[in-house]
């Protein structure tokens, strides 16, 4: 049996950016700048949003500061590439964002991604990262098999379905195993419980529901905690057990755990994150899928500014 729990992380974002986003002095922003004075960049005029974790992420503020000199004037918390940090970024109460590079509302809202010439971002590879105890023969052959298919192309329309179409993601789910040769039913995963969570973002909560979908049919008992928020929030009950089974991103999770990670291939990434992960929790196969963070503006800021990558955000401001 498939239950489903979906919290409220969304609607909590909501509420808290209407606190912190303009200039407020909430506890969700941060300022990072030098303030007033000559020495002012491009990035110190603008507020920056997304999820909390990128304040102190190695490839986040931090990442930025070191390998571009890039400092924005202020945080603002949002949430995980979702539609918190997108309508902000739209309405101006955030002037550059931390989004995903395969979501639909890029292009939908003629956003500029900003180039990243000394990949500050590391590879991105979706995969799998489970509970030791659960990988089964049966539950390793279903995830694999998935990862198999998985390509970035294909993870864009799926985004595209539930963000854009606003298609039921248990349904696009469905419909992608269909398709792919996967949704048929076995007994290969009988006997195995799994808990299987996502993160408070479109892409996680259909890939969550992809997992899912494939070893149900196959005879797993499975739960879903869907929406959950961001990784400070779901890594903890992943690392502790009371979740089984997590879609991740090779190279921001691999941050996560080592803060002085230096990988940035998609080989290396995956080497260093098989080392990094604590003993109950293994990464199965990596798919081709990537899906990287993006420092995201509107083409009014890129073209106000004149920026194209990253580093033109450290430009002294006119």
């Amino acid at each position: 049996m498939n239950t489903r729990i979906l919290a409220t992380s969304a609607v909590a974002a909501v509420l808290a950016l209407g606190t912190s986003a303009c200039g407020s002095d909430s506890g969700d922003s941060s300022s990072s700048s030098s303030g007033s004075g000559s020495g002012e960049t491009v990035a110190s005029q603008l507020i920056m949003g997304g999820p909390p974790e990128f304040k102190t992420r190695t490839d986040g503020l931090p990442g930025l500061k070191k390998n571009y000199g890039v400092e924005f004037g202020k945080y603002t918390v949002t949430d995980t590439g979702g539609p918190v940090t997108v309508n902000a970024l739209k309405n101006g109460q955030i002037e550059a964002a931390d989004l995903f590079t395969t979501d639909p509302s890029i292009a939908a809202n003629d956003f500029v991604i900003l180039e990243d010439p000394k990949n500050n971002f590391a590879a991105q590879d979706v995969l799998p990262i489970i509970n030791k105890e659960k990988v089964t023969p049966g539950v390793e052959t279903v995830l694999n098999g998935i990862s198999a298919k998985l390509t970035t192309d294909g993870l864009g329309e799926l985004v595209s379905k539930v963000q854009v179409d606003k298609e039921d993601p248990e349904a696009v789910a469905k419909g992608w195993l269909s398709e792919n040769g996967l949704g048929t039913t076995g007994t290969s995963a009988e006997g195995t419980s799994l808990t299987v969570g996502s993160a408070n973002f479109p892409e996680n909560v259909v890939l969550a529901e992809i997992y899912s979908e494939a070893l149900e049919a196959q005879g797993a008992d499975i739960e879903t905690k869907l929406n959950i928020g961001s990784r400070e929030k779901y890594y903890p009950a992943l690392e502790s057990g009371s979740l089984d089974l997590f879609p991740e991103y090779s190279g921001t999770i691999l941050t996560y755990l080592d803060k002085d990670a230096t990988a940035t291939t998609s080989d290396e990434v995956y080497a260093e994150l098989k080392k990094a992960l604590p003993s109950n929790l293994v990464a199965l196969e990596k798919s081709a899928a990537q899906d990287s963070d993006a420092i995201v503006v509107t083409k009014a800021t890129a073209d106000k500014y004149g920026l194209k990558t990253i580093g033109d955000l450290a430009k002294p401001a006119e």
